[in-house]
């Protein structure tokens, strides 16, 4: 398999610069740019810039994957914007880190399948993500706490650790999330189990806020207002951060901290829930298909003698398949001799069949013609 590497950028406050779309051409020939993305694919070479650097000075953010396995996803935040102590909880080395550069503050988020990725399609994986970075400037984890998931089934880390703040709304995660949950193949049921704590998310009413909104002194709003008439990005974000400090909000009620053993004993859990789930609706479609058998069966077993008689591979295959249904539907009935006789006699008129009679030998029907 040849070698294989994928690198797409994005702005998200402000659209490239013509000066910054000239510098970024320089960094390949083959890059695909626009005023607001640019991608590069690299076979048997590699990426010319250093991609933390790049992302930094022109871009808001990165997504990386290469067929031997890593993946990678970049944010660049304003540092005042950025509650750096509360994000630094999730952090985990080698997995999940910020680096200050300038003004701005970088995530990284890298894993490395030992497997590797294989065949990637060239598409834009980076549009059903970039939602996150706006919700981490909300004060919103869900998705470095699912990060923080994904890494734990990668690394043997201490099982007695204890995983950051749980946030809310884990139980109901929006596209971009399970777009993420998706790309990263984070654990379905260690997610299940981890949810278990975590509390719906907190609306605040029109009402609150207009309440908010009248205790910002006039210089205050003048400010605000002028900021918006001059574009000024982030300026929601700022505003509502105010507000939140003048809203007293009720506090999510305390949920202890679990440690990585009990998630994964909890995950365990989950997956012979999901086993049994599994094999309870298995059995009712195998209830519901042999009910519909029952109400033809005259009908299947003329079908049977057709496909026999049509002489070709496929359609003694079709037989053998119709003749494994109806056993199950006479053992379900308890008719398992009726269905006995009538083999028995298809056996006997088609025993010059050998391709069709070693069909029936190969899924084990063959021994129930034996009187």
């Amino acid at each position: 398999m040849s070698e294989y590497q994928y690198y797409e950028f994005q702005t998200i406050d402000r659209p490239l610069t013509p000066n910054e779309q000239a510098a970024i051409r320089q960094l390949s020939s083959r890059v695909e740019l626009s005023s607001t993305r640019a991608v590069f694919t690299y076979s048997y070479a590699d990426f010319r810039g250093e991609p933390k650097q790049v992302l930094a000075k022109y871009f808001d953010a990165m997504f990386y994957i290469a067929n031997w396995g890593t993946q990678q996803l970049m944010f660049r935040f304003p540092k005042s914007l950025l509650d750096f102590e509360e994000i630094q909880k999730y952090c985990l080395e080698d997995f999940i880190t910020l680096s200050v550069i300038n003004n701005h503050v970088i995530l990284e988020i890298q894993f490395d399948e030992e497997e590797g990725c294989g065949w990637i399609e060239e598409t834009d994986y980076l549009s059903s993500l970039v939602e996150l970075r706006n919700d981490i400037l909300q004060q919103d984890y869900r998705m470095l706490y699912l990060a923080w998931l994904r890494a734990i089934t990668l690394d043997a880390l201490d099982e007695e650790e204890s995983e950051p703040p749980v946030p809310p709304g884990l139980g109901h995660l929006s596209r971009p999330l399970n777009a993420f949950v998706e790309l990263f193949g984070v654990d379905d049921c260690l997610l299940k189990a981890a949810a278990k704590l975590s509390c719906d998310r907190a609306s605040i009413s029109d009402t609150t806020l207009l309440q908010a909104i009248k205790k910002l002194s006039r210089k205050e709003c003048d400010t605000f207002l002028l900021r918006l008439a001059n574009g000024q990005p982030h300026l929601p974000l700022e505003l509502n951060k105010k507000l939140s400090e003048i809203i007293t909000a009720p506090q999510p009620e305390y949920q202890p901290q679990r440690t990585i053993k009990q998630l994964f004993e909890a995950a365990e859990r989950e997956r012979e829930q999901e086993v049994i789930r599994q094999t309870q609706e298995a059995e009712k479609k195998r209830l519901k298909e042999l009910e519909k058998l029952a109400k033809r069966e005259a009908d299947a077993w003329n079908d049977v003698e057709q496909f026999i008689q049509k002489s070709q591979a496929k359609t003694y295959d079709e037989a053998v398949k119709l003749l494994l249904k109806l056993q199950d539907l006479a053992i379900h009935q308890n008719k398992k001799s009726d269905f006995r006789v009538r083999l028995n006699h298809i056996h006997d008129q088609y025993s010059k069949r050998s391709a069709f009679i070693k069909r029936l030998n190969n899924v084990g029907l063959y021994h129930e013609v034996s009187r």
